[in-house]
C-alpha cells in the first residue's frame, strides 16, 4: 500500500512564467501515484499580480486530487510559506514533497522517491537527479557544503548520466524537489520545515545539517525525477538576494562548529571592501555594498537569536567538503582562483559518499 504524501507548492508573483507554472501543476496531476494518496497544498505568498487567480482557476477545473489552496496576507518567503503548508498538511501524510513552481516532476518521480524511502527507514531527506529544464544537463544530483558553508551542486552542468551509478549521501537535498519524512522533521524543528527567520536562501542546507545532527541521513538517488528552471523567482542578482544569501550563511556558519567560522566573517568583510572600491568606480551598484554591510551585521544578530533558541549544529556529523588550511588564502583571491580548488572535486569524492 502506498503511503500518503503532501505536496507543498509555493507561489509568488509568477504571472511572467505562467506557462511553466501551469506545466508544474500538470506534472503533479500526471504522477504515476495513487491520486487518493496525494494532497496538493498551494500556498500563495501574497502575490500582487494575477498569478494566484489564474492558478486557482486552473486547479478548480481539475478533479480527482485533494487540494488545499491558501493565500497569505503577507509574503513570508520560502521558509514561512512552506512552513504554513507543512502545518496544514494531512496528519496522515507520511512524507512531504517540496516542489518549486518552476520545477516539473516526472511521471515516475514521486514513486521512485517513495519506494527508496520505504525501503530505507534511516533516510529522512531524499532527492533524485534534477535536470536543467528543457535539457539533459544536470541541475543538481545532490548538494554538499564545504567548511566555509558554501554550497556545491553535484554534477551541475554535466550531461546525465555523467558518472552517477548509485545512491550517495549528501549534506542536504535541494529544496526545488525534495522528499522529507514527516516523523523525522517533527523531531528536528517541531511542526515546521525551516527556520522562519531565514526567509530565503540556506534554509534547505540548515535543515539538512540539523537532520544529520539528529541522526537522520540525506540521500540522492541517481534517477532523474524532475526538471528545474532555477532562479526564476529571484530572476537575477539583486540587493535583496545578496543580503539574504550572505546574512543567512553568516548566521549559519556562526552557529556551527566549523573551524573556519571566523574566516567566513573575514571573507565577507574582504569582499565588501572590494565592492566598495568597485562601487566608487561605478562598476557595481552602491545598493549591493549596503546590502553586504547590512548582511554582516544582521548575520551576527541572527546567529545570536538562533543560539538563544538552542540551535547549534555540528557540521562534521554530515558529509562536508574538507578544505585544507593551506588553501585558505585562495579564497581571498579572485573567485576564479578559489574555484580551481574544487575542479573535479565531485568526481573524486563520489566514491566516499556512495551508500553501501
Amino acid at each position: 500500500m502506498w503511503p500518503k504524501v503532501s505536496i507543498i507548492w509555493l507561489n509568488y508573483n509568477s504571472s511572467k512564467i505562467m506557462p511553466l507554472v501551469l506545466e508544474s501543476l500538470k506534472s503533479i496531476l500526471s504522477l504515476d501515484y495513487p491520486l487518493d494518496k496525494i494532497e496538493l497544498i498551494v500556498v500563495d505568498n501574497c502575490s500582487n499580480d494575477d498569478s494566484f487567480e489564474r492558478i486557482k482557476e486552473f486547479l478548480e477545473k481539475r478533479n480527482g486530487l485533494k487540494k488545499k489552496i491558501i493565500r497569505l496576507n503577507k509574503n513570508l518567503g520560502f521558509t514561512g510559506g512552506n512552513n504554513i503548508g507543512f502545518k496544514v498538511r494531512d496528519k496522515e501524510s507520511k512524507y512531504v514533497l517540496l516542489l518549486n513552481n518552476d520545477a516539473i516532476i516526472f511521471q515516475n518521480g514521486l514513486k521512485s522517491l517513495v519506494e527508496y524511502a520505504e525501503i530505507n527507514s534511516n533516510v529522512a531527506c531524499l532527492q533524485g537527479v534534477v535536470l536543467k529544464y528543457g535539457t539533459r544537463l544536470i541541475d543538481t544530483a545532490g548538494n554538499l557544503l564545504d567548511e566555509f558553508l558554501h554550497s556545491h551542486f553535484i554534477g551541475a552542468g554535466h550531461e546525465y548520466p555523467w558518472v552517477l551509478r548509485k545512491p550517495i549521501y549528501v549534506t542536504y537535498v535541494d529544496g526545488s524537489s525534495a522528499l522529507y519524512r514527516v516523523k523525522s522533521l517533527m523531531k528536528c524543528l517541531g511542526d515546521k520545515l525551516f527556520i522562519d527567520e531565514f526567509f530565503g536562501y540556506s534554509e534547505d542546507s540548515a535543515l539538512g545539517l540539523m537532520m544529520w545532527n539528529y541522526g537522520y541521513k540525506s540521500v540522492a538517488i541517481p534517477e532523474p525525477v524532475a526538471a528545474h528552471a532555477r532562479n526564476l523567482t529571484f530572476r537575477s542578482k539583486t540587493a535583496l538576494t545578496v543580503y539574504l544569501s550572505k546574512r543567512n550563511r553568516i548566521a549559519l556558519a556562526l552557529n556551527t562548529n566549523t573551524r573556519y567560522k571566523d574566516v567566513v566573517l573575514i571573507y565577507e568583510l574582504n569582499y565588501m571592501l572590494r565592492h566598495i572600491a568597485a562601487s566608487t568606480l561605478k562598476m557595481l551598484p552602491k545598493s549591493y555594498v549596503w546590502a553586504e554591510a547590512r548582511s554582516i551585521i544582521d548575520g551576527i544578530k541572527l546567529a545570536r537569536k538562533l543560539r538563544s533558541k538552542g540551535i547549534f549544529i555540528d557540521i562534521y556529523k554530515a558529509p562536508v567538503i574538507r578544505v585544507p588550511i593551506r588553501y585558505i588564502e585562495t579564497f581571498f583571491a579572485a573567485r576564479r582562483v578559489a574555484t580551481k580548488y574544487f575542479d573535479g572535486w565531485d568526481v573524486r569524492v563520489l566514491n566516499s559518499l556512495t551508500v553501501e
